[in-house]
């Protein structure tokens, strides 16, 4: 477990053990209760739709391992004391017993499945993931059917005659159950078990991938689409045709299903497959017939699968959508789109909200040659003209454009993409622009400096020269804050390694995250902002040595590399100082306000290598860290890897 530091709104310690013994009682008495409910009255015909034990068995041994399986064993034993005699009490541990072993063999093969960003735990978030995952409870639940038939069948519960169909109608009905109730549990219960464990709030994470939510109207249509169409594909066909078979009708359910899944994400479709197969179960129970119950775990099995491939997908889709978003924003000033008649209709980036409201409502929907001043000397307008006539991507064109609500004009360097529709329809232009009004400049000091006169040389070396420094300091220093920057961070910590290496010295890379740095923004607006991210960098210097190195990477997301260190305590006693530090009210003008922070620390052990992938691996490291203390509820510090400290 990472080491976690303080945090604003933490729930004392108390009694880990407790706590856990709370949670494993109330695991065993809700796998029992739902064995009742749903298992134990068909048990022995195998004509049950699902087991949902089989969901709850597989999910403690995904998130636990091995040493969880006493848990449905227990649990399972319990459950069949209202089965088994006490003559047959070697078959109740058979049976309570060996089933178990499939799932946990399943469950050790998918917690060795490899992935960078699941920290030892199972994740559905990718198409092949969930595909392993299904194929793992097909094999789990078909070792149990075999071992929980043939012991129903030794012990003199079942009679031969019954027991392929009962091995058949048991592997469906745990298939069903595990697929259903398994990723249920590991999503939405697993993180608050675990924060309960911890003793800090249950307060449920904030993992969801939101890109255009779906409104709550389109929500009802589906919900009461659905619901008509199971109601109907029952209720008709008993009530019309009774003597017809239309368990396979079911699988008109999937159309609606994938179209409400392609709209919710991976934890919409879960919630939405528990609801059809509970209704598929309820529908069954009141007009379905007992013959046809395989027929009807086949369709369940459909439904589920196709929900949560599609969820799958869709949540892959969501992540790639939000990861490229990110990138684009990071690497560019504006994003913007005109439509086919050359009217530009959405405007976004880094330079997009220091355009004033008023100024932009106004400017939109103006033909995208209005913020173009037209000068043919030293742009590329001429050449844009002709492209965007032909509709042919373009790259690194050159304008000098005047922005909505700006009186100075800008250099700038554009890229686009012509948009067609799926019948080859010309839509617009989609691309991104670059300010280089900075680089404009210094190429007209190069272009004019030797066309000036003899005499003013040593002047024009002297400018060039501190337009050089400046050049270095914008490229190497933080204009805001005067920290060193991105570039110079990594060459302050190549250094730090290779030193460390040599030294033979631990190296920490801290990276701090304000938490609540928006809310600064929105309320005091972004000069506030400034002062506020100034002053934050005053007090991070103030917490480290000399030798040490502060850099800002950009936003409200700064660095920390502590070198020479002897000890892990080091960077403990650093981080816990950063937090407190930064806890601090700041003064803005004639009001204050307060952010925390949230920090993740990686360490460097002087045995491994000091290369360039390394530093980028800490950062990495270092940043999921920092995300794991944000979490845990801000405020806080978390390390990356398996050190342990205490972090009171």
């Amino acid at each position: 477990m990472a080491a976690t530091g303080s945090t604003n709104n933490a729930v004392p310690v108390g009694r880990p053990r407790t706590r856990m013994a709370a949670l494993a009682l109330l695991y065993i008495v809700v796998w029992v209760g739902l064995w009742h409910a749903l298992t134990a009255p068909n048990l022995v015909t195998g004509v049950s739709l699902w087991y949902p034990s089989a969901g709850l068995t597989f999910a403690v041994l995904l998130e636990h391992g091995a040493r969880a399986l006493p848990l449905p064993i227990a649990a399972a034993l319990l459950a069949g004391l209202s089965l088994w005699s006490w003559s047959q009490w070697p078959y109740s541990l058979l049976g309570a017993f060996i089933p178990q072993l499939g799932y946990a063999v399943a469950a050790h093969v998918l917690r060795g499945y490899p992935d960078r960003r699941s920290h030892g735990r199972w994740h559905f978030n990718d198409p092949r993931r969930m595909a392993i995952f299904l194929a793992a409870s097909a094999g789990g639940s078909l070792f149990a059917a075999l071992i929980g038939a043939q012991t129903l069948y030794v012990a003199g519960l079942l009679p031969r005659a019954s027991l392929p169909q009962a091995i058949l109608g048991w592997w469906v009905g745990d298939f069903v159950g595990a697929i259903t109730f398994a990723p249920l549990i590991l999503i939405f219960a697993a993180p608050l078990a675990r924060r309960f464990g911890k003793g800090e709030p249950p307060q449920p994470p904030k993992s969801w991938i939101v890109i255009d939510p779906p409104s709550v109207r389109l929500v009802l249509l589906q919900g009461l689409l659905a619901i008509l169409l199971l109601v109907g594909l029952f209720w008709i066909p008993h009530h019309l045709r009774q003597n017809q078979p239309y368990s396979f009708m079911l699988l008109l359910l999937l159309p609606v299903l994938i179209w409400t899944v392609a709209t919710r994400g991976l934890r919409g479709a879960l919630v939405v497959v528990l609801l059809y197969e509970l209704g598929i179960a309820t529908m069954v129970a009141l007009f379905g017939q007992v013959e046809l119950t395989l027929q009807y775990q086949v369709a369940m099995v459909a439904v589920a699968a196709s929900g949560l491939l599609a969820g799958a997908v869709s949540q892959a889709r969501l992540a790639d959508i939000a990861r490229f978003r990110d990138l684009a924003e990071v690497s560019n000033d504006l994003l913007w789109e005109f439509d086919a008649g050359g009217r530009l209709y959405r405007l976004s980036g880094r330079l997009a909200p220091t355009i004033p409201v008023s100024a932009l409502k106004d400017r939109l929907q103006v033909h995208w040659s209005e913020y173009v001043i037209p000068q043919e000397q030293d742009t590329d307008l001429a050449a844009l003209r002709a492209t965007v006539e032909q509709r042919r991507p373009f790259q690194q064109m050159v304008l000098r454009v005047c922005l909505p609500g700006r009186e100075q004009s800008v250099w700038t360097r554009n890229s686009g993409l012509p948009i067609f529709d799926e019948d080859g329809e010309f839509l617009g232009y989609r691309g991104a622009t670059t300010d280089i009004t900075a680089h404009k400049k210094a190429e007209a000091l190069l272009r004019n400096y030797d066309q000036t006169l003899e005499a003013e040389v040593a002047e024009r070396t002297r400018i060039l020269t501190e337009f050089s420094k400046r050049n270095w300091q914008l490229a190497n220093f933080d204009s805001l804050t005067t920290l060193p920057n991105r570039n110079l961070f990594f060459e302050h910590l190549r250094k730090g390694l290779r030193q460390a290496r040599r030294q033979w010295r631990l190296l920490a890379l801290l990276l701090v995250d304000l938490d609540g740095f928006k809310e600064v923004n929105d309320t005091f607006g972004h000069d506030m902002g400034d002062v506020l991210l100034r002053q934050i960098a005053e007090r991070l210097q103030r917490c480290v040595r000399a030798t040490d190195t502060v850099a800002r990477l950009g936003g409200d997301e700064f660095t920390v590399i502590l070198t020479d260190l002897e000890q892990v305590e080091g960077a403990i006693a650093v981080a816990r100082k950063i937090v407190e530090c930064l806890a601090e009210p700041v003064s803005l003008g004639d009001a204050s306000s307060s952010v925390t922070a949230s920090v993740g620390i990686a360490l460097y052990r002087p045995e491994l290598p000091d290369s360039l992938e390394l530093a980028m691996t800490l950062l990495r490291q270092a940043d999921t860290a920092m995300y794991a203390a944000k979490r845990a509820g801000k405020n806080a510090w978390r390390f990356a890897e398996t050190v342990n400290p205490d972090p009171s």
